[in-house]
């Protein structure tokens, strides 16, 4: 996402690159580069790992994960597929 989170982004479905429902975004300060969201879907291990989520209290959502945002909901990049 090329823009920071604002207030009015707090309510906005999360969803994952497929559609998928993730969550809420629950807070946001204004012009902050994360958001927490109030998770509430299903969450692969290999979107987990993308945010750096490693338990279920982890909610911190990074601008850097999100593929774009409008009106009504905020889209998540794809998980890349691990190498090795």
């Amino acid at each position: 996402m090329s823009r920071n989170f604002r207030g009015e982004d707090e309510g906005k479905r999360v969803v994952d690159h497929e559609g998928n429902d993730v969550g809420t975004i629950e807070l946001v300060g204004d012009n902050d580069e994360y958001a927490n969201v109030e998770r509430g879907g299903s969450i692969t291990e290999g979107l987990m790992e993308m945010l750096g989520w490693e338990s279920d209290d982890d909610n911190r959502l990074h601008r850097e994960h999100v593929e774009e945002a409008n009106d009504e909901e905020v889209r998540l990049k794809e998980p890349q597929a691990r190498h090795g």
